[in-house]
């Protein structure tokens, strides 16, 4: 049976509408594996399901009715404040409204009528006949009907009754309708009376006791000013007193000791349909697994292992525990440094963490069969273990033998939903699984960091900060805290009164967002210095001073770490610290670049692929002209340009060329003619054809680009060459401007994930050859791999990692690595 109903003599009111909402909203990218959201839906769910465990002996579940209730006919501007409904609140309600259906419960909508007004009628109508009552909600419409049998349970979890209304508020529950109609609600657009708020109304009513009374003696009230405020809002005063009270006398015929059944099929199906694994469990619907038979260390080979990190850096890590599970047993290790050497290989959840800390206490187990990386095949918004637990049926919990039985049970899940999949199946064996180990052995590696030359720059760039700040304040006038937005506020737009371009969306005040500042960089000089200082303050604050500190002791070389589920179109990332963001053209950027240093007798190989998306583009539009120009070795950009502007490719100038180069990769990312015409500075009616003449040029590309946008609505998702997928269900979307968002992303995952499957399709294939010449892999960074070999090795080293990503895959035109060697990461690069 289903753990909902314990009779406890009390009904259970649950605000539906109100419940959905505030769901919808607090839980953000939840959707299934086929792009469907469903985060409103989840929270929903979780919030029934912790109030049925409490109060589930009569469970009434209320939504307000299509129809306009009596409050819009008497005041049409009632909730006109209100945004508009999110265009995928519907289909979400409608699944909430299915799941209280399947769990037996009774559902009411009364129309003509709110949620509030059908709440407050059952409410009272239990209350009458001897019920206890608790109604879950975190509007505050329904503390009018609290007494000594009527609560309200807010959806976190604390009773709110007449006593603490009294302590916080100073008020009787018969006091409230009173109160909002005096102070008014915004979010109801109830109008109150104008210029009293919150706290003048407790005031008014502590005096008087009551709205009536108030009236009554109006002439009394004081200070004069509130005074003349209510009698020249007396109108408003009581539209506002009567769409504040909610109706309790609606004819409604409901027998509070009917009782229903769940469906306890359809409710599993319902729940396995939209991924709510969790959920099956919490609900009681799978049957309770038997205690796992505890079976002595080491486990059989095969085994999956569960382990629990100090911190989420290994290289940095403890082993807390370790466990592993075979066939329901588990098998737990005393001593886990020690029982690493039990191991021969690494299964199970997060693999590649734990092999890198074996590869720290000189152990080689290499990681292999790792759930995570199954579930972002299917879907790679999968990227936690705790969500993935959730969504494919269980729990991340903190102990090791409970992790590891989830690692078998999911392995065993995913892999019986890809089933099927050829493509996902050959990336997850030939892709994701053997490039786990070469990340584990990259991370283990590390790299060697110049810190006394990063010391010197901190204090060189500390100094050149100081030069800028002192120039700031020359130009506004006066010294001022540059690190404080609302300082620089009043500087740039009430003192040197600059045009604010917008506004923050929290506060609501003038923004010196980046945007902002670029937008206003030719109003006034001091724009210029501000954006140069805070350049200067992230690089300074992100990388120069605090890299020497994650230099690790034992190894005396910094240990990135790579993230293989993280991102939407398949690329790597890394944290502690961040490579990505390093900027590659910015002086600074490149000084930083400049620390990263060989070990002494070895040399850095940079290897970076040539425009590569450009070239995936071409392979994948089968446009013969973007085709034939990396066919025959041509510059992309000053060919593009040369079609463009009808001119022979020698009279191409540097600014034309640009022009094109702009366009070329712009494309791929779905820039705008607006966006365009920012970018080169030209009229917009000049970057409109500046982009008609583009596809003249390159007809199929924006073909491909149709079919790909067409296939994408069809099927919800878009995918690589591989057959990796990224879902984008908003291409279907009624709004502008959230559907030509998806659109975006949608022609450019294909492109920008395609080349990071030839990445690390070139990643697995080079690191087994790398011994042959003495050389190991440190770090990817966007699309560029960094070696580090022996310095009389080096040049082979380069040649043999140039043939094999450079052969990594036929394609349509030749992929071009572009290859350097020097003691740093910067001089190997130039």
């Amino acid at each position: 049976m289903l753990p909902l109903f314990e009779p406890k003599g009390r009904v259970l009111l649950v605000d539906g509408h109100h419940l959905a909402y505030r769901n919808f909203f607090a839980l953000k990218g939840l959707t299934t594996s086929r792009g469907e959201p469903v985060q409103g839906v989840y929270g929903f769910a979780k919030s029934l399901l912790k109030a049925l465990k409490e109060d589930g002996d009569v469970v009434i579940v209320v939504f307000d009715a299509k129809a306009p209730s009596f409050r819009h006919e008497a005041y049409g501007a009632y909730k006109a404040g209100r945004a508009p409904t999110p265009e995928d609140f519907p289909r979400q309600l409608a699944l909430m409204k299915e799941l209280v259906d399947l769990l037996g419960l009774e559902r009411l909508e009364v129309p003509g009528f709110e949620a509030d007004d059908v709440l407050a009628a059952l409410a009272k109508k239990a209350e009458r006949e001897g019920y206890e009552v608790r109604i879950l909600t975190a509007d505050r419409d329904l503390f009018q009907l609290l007494s000594d049998r009527i609560a309200v349970l807010h959806p976190e979890g604390h009773l709110i009754t007449p006593g603490w209304l009294w302590e916080r508020y100073g008020l009787r529950p018969e006091q409230w309708v009173d109160f909002r109609a005096l102070a008014g609600d915004p979010s109801d657009n109830i109008p109150g009376v104008k210029g009293i708020g919150e706290k003048t109304a407790l005031k008014l009513l502590k005096e008087w006791g009551s709205l009536e009374n108030i009236q009554k003696n109006l002439d009394q009230v004081s200070p004069p000013s509130v005074r003349e405020k209510i009698q020249a809002h007396l109108d408003d005063l009581r539209l506002s007193q009567e769409l504040s009270r909610v109706r309790t006398d609606l004819p409604l015929e409901v027998d509070f000791r009917r009782r229903r059944e769940p469906d306890r099929e359809g409710l599993r199906a319902f729940l396995e349909r939209l991924e709510f694994g969790s959920l099956l469990h919490e609900f009681g619907l799978l049957e309770s697994p038997q205690a796992a038979e505890e079976a002595p260390w080491p486990p059989p080979e095969g085994a999956f292992l569960g382990f629990r990190l100090s911190r989420p850096e290994p290289m940095w890590a403890e082993l807390l525990s370790l466990a592993a599970s075979a066939k329901g047993r588990v098998y737990r290790a005393e001593a886990p440094h020690k029982a690493l050497s039990d191991l021969k290989e690494i299964r199970g959840l997060l693999a590649k963490d734990l092999a890198v800390l074996a590869l720290r206490e000189g152990l080689g187990l290499p990681p292999t069969d790792d759930p995570m990386l199954l579930a972002y095949l299917l879907d790679p918004s999968n990227t936690t273990p705790e969500g993935v637990a959730r969504r494919y049926g269980g729990e991340w919990t903190e102990e090791a033998g409970e992790r590891a039985l989830l690692a078998e049970r999911l392995y065993e899940n995913l892999l019986s939903r890809l089933k099927g999949e050829e493509k996902l199946l050959w990336l997850y064996e030939e892709v994701e699984k053997p490039l786990s180990r070469v990340l584990a052995h990259m991370e283990a590696t590390g790299v060697r960091l110049d810190v006394p030359y990063l010391r010197a720059l901190s204090l060189e760039v500390a100094a050149e900060m100081g030069r800028l700040e002192e120039e700031v304040f020359r130009l506004a006038g006066h010294p001022f805290n540059l690190n404080s937005r609302d300082q620089l506020e009043r500087v740039l737009f009430d003192e040197l009164g600059l045009p604010p371009i917008g506004k923050t969306e929290k506060t609501g005040k003038r923004s010196t967002s980046a945007a902002v500042l670029e937008a206003l960089r030719e109003a006034h000089p001091i724009v210029e210095k501000i954006l140069q200082y805070r350049e200067l303050a992230k690089l300074k604050g992100t990388y120069i001073d605090p890299l020497p500190a994650l230099v690790h002791p034992r190894t005396g070389r910094l240990h990135t770490r790579f993230n293989q589920t993280a991102t939407a179109t398949g690329r790597l990332s890394s944290s502690d610290p961040n490579l990505q963001n390093i900027p590659v053209r910015t002086p600074l950027g490149q000084r930083i670049r400049r620390a990263f240093v060989a070990e002494e007798g070895y040399l850095l190989v940079a290897l970076d692929y040539s425009q590569i998306e450009l070239r995936v583009l071409a392979h994948l539009s089968g446009d013969e002209n973007l085709i034939r120009v990396f066919q025959e070795g041509r510059d992309i950009h000053t060919q593009t340009a040369s079609w463009m502007f009808g001119l022979p490719a020698e009279a191409i100038d540097p600014l034309r060329r640009r022009a094109a180069k702009t366009i070329n990769f712009g494309v791929l990312y779905g820039m705008s003619a607006h966006r365009l015409s920012q970018e080169l500075g030209i009229p917009y009616e000049e970057a409109v054809a500046f982009i008609d003449r583009y596809f003249q040029s390159y007809p199929k590309v924006k073909a491909w680009i149709e079919r790909t946008l067409e296939e994408g609505r069809q099927r919800g998702y878009v995918e690589t060459l591989f057959g990796r997928r990224r879902y984008v269900p908003d291409l279907n979307a009624r709004v502008k401007s959230v559907r030509e968002a998806a659109e975006r992303m949608a022609f450019n995952m294909p492109v920008q994930g395609t080349a990071a499957d030839l990445m690390k399709l070139a990643m697995v294939r080079l690191f087994p050859r790398l011994p042959e010449v003495g050389a190991r892999m440190l770090l990817q960074v966007h699309d560029e791999l960094l070696l580090e070999a022996p310095k009389e090795r080096a040049e082979e080293a380069a040649a043999l990692a140039k043939e094999v990503m450079e052969g990594v895959w036929p394609l349509a035109v030749p992929l071009e690595v572009e290859v350097g060697i020097g003691e740093d990461w910067l001089s190997a690069k130039g």
